[in-house]
């Protein structure tokens, strides 16, 4: 005997309670004003059975509506497992989008830091002709306007991983989940801020290594 679910025609997805009748198969098709489009649900005391389940139902279906082994299902068969798979596609586009979002921002922090030691280079133009007057080399300089964007950009990568660390360990506290490190993406964040900071500092390291120190210990 095979209990169904009899879903009345124009109601809303969600099953009601007065609305829902439970029943043999055979009684659903007594009714006389029957549709001829109806659900009926089959439920496995165990996961496992979940597949033979299914398999049992596709082959009951195709013996009661006639069809031939060379035909196809005129029936769709939904395993309850379909909307977890539905919310996981969803997730697969939203990483993207945050992909999109989080490549998008990275190349504005970039185009920021530069503009940032640009203006450094501007403010310490007569720094750098002293450094080169005393004998400093251009490799020298190159170095230290380097080295500086570099730490600016771990600063901000090292912020950002506490708070999303502290603020992803928040909701897996209020879950009930336990404390998460993502030492991965830890790590793949301090060497992508380490190389925008190297990309975002190199023209403002060069433009500081040219400048002629005698243009430069007069410049005001």
């Amino acid at each position: 005997m095979v209990i169904g679910v009899l879903k009345s025609k124009g109601s809303s997805a969600l099953l009601r309670a007065d609305n829902v009748i439970i029943t043999t198969y055979n009684n659903v098709r007594k009714l006389q004003n029957a549709s001829n489009s109806f659900t009926i649900g089959v439920m496995t005391d165990d996961v496992q059975k979940l597949n033979g389940a299914v398999s049992e139902s596709t082959a009951l279906f195709r013996a009661i509506r006639n069809l031939q082994p060379t035909e196809d299902d005129n029936f769709a068969i939904d395993k309850s497992d379909k909307l977890a798979e539905t919310f996981i596609g969803l997730l697969g586009s939203i990483q993207g989008a945050a992909g999109a979002i989080g490549l998008i921002t990275l190349m504005g922090a970039a185009i920021g830091l530069m503009n940032i030691m640009l203006v450094a280079v501007n403010e310490r133009t007569r720094e750098v002709g002293l450094i080169k007057a005393i004998g400093g080399k251009r490799k020298h300089i190159r170095a230290q306007f380097l080295f500086e964007s570099t730490i600016i950009s771990l600063l901000g990568a090292i912020i950002g991983i506490l708070l999303g660390v502290l603020v992803g360990n928040l909701f897996s506290l209020v879950l009930g989940t336990g404390f998460v490190v993502p030492w991965f993406w830890v790590i793949l964040g301090i060497l992508i801020c380490s190389l925008v900071g190297l990309l975002a500092g190199l023209w403002p390291a060069l433009k500081a290594s040219r400048l002629n120190p005698i243009v430069a210990l007069r410049y005001e």
